[in-house]
């Protein structure tokens, strides 16, 4: 089973709670495992396989090339009606592949489950600090992909760096002053700590897949069910 050294060695468990969690983000550059397990966790042909699969996707989002974010959610990732067999909550794979190739970005929601990596590390993170971890993926096509604006999030988050490169600009204090902005390059291997209530924002150099692993972490939470079963 992995554990959660694994992810941050050379660092100590014990540093990073004591210099690290809850107070200021960290990088945790790839050594030759990382580099070779998140640069595995999924593939381009999985990606696909699982959007075309569009009666079991858990949840999507895309980002327009002008920043607009749509959610499937929110039914607003179709253009005209729904198929006779669709779910409540609905996307147009045809649309959302025209939003790709015009440069927008998809985000796979609710997604811990997909691969058996991505789960192990979710496990990994929920075993150490006794909470709950969902997964993110955010795929952009090339550089010309959108991201989320700088903005703050509400659990602690993992950022894990599977394809391509990603420039990060992360705030050194909860003030979140401008002037007090950190900017920098990770790419596969590579791991960013960001703690609740620290503004962030991405910006993609390449392709790239890197997914985001939120931790909830509170009294009497239920992590979901992990154990891969052969059926």
């Amino acid at each position: 089973m992995l554990d959660f050294e694994s992810l941050i060695e050379p660092m100590s468990v014990d540093e990073f709670k004591t210099e690290y969690k809850d107070k200021k983000f960290c990088v945790i550059k790839g050594n030759r495992f990382r580099r070779f397990m998140y640069s595995n966790i999924i593939t381009w042909h999985r990606l696909s396989e699982y959007i075309n699969n569009d009666r079991a996707v858990a949840g999507i989002q895309a980002i327009l090339p002008n920043g607009k974010k749509l959610c499937m959610e929110k039914n607003n990732l179709y253009q005209g009606s729904k198929t006779s067999w669709a779910k409540k909550d609905y996307f147009d794979k045809k649309y959302l592949h025209t939003i790709w190739n015009n440069n927008g970005s998809i985000i796979l929601t609710k997604a811990s489950m997909l691969t058996r990596s991505i789960s192990n590390i979710a496990e990994s993170i929920e075993t150490e600090f006794k909470g709950a971890c969902d997964a993110h993926f955010y795929c952009s096509k090339n550089s010309k992909g959108k991201s989320f604006r700088p903005h703050i999030d509400h659990d602690d988050n993992f950022l894990v760096h599977c394809i391509g490169s990603v420039q990060w600009s992360v705030c050194n204090s909860f003030e979140n002053n401008a002037n007090d902005v950190e900017t920098f390059k990770l790419t596969a291997g590579d791991m960013l700590y960001i703690p609740k209530g620290i503004g962030h924002a991405a910006v993609p150099l390449s392709k790239r897949i890197s997914i985001s692993v939120p931790l909830l972490e509170g009294k009497n939470l239920m992590p979901i069910n992990r154990n891969f079963y052969n059926f």
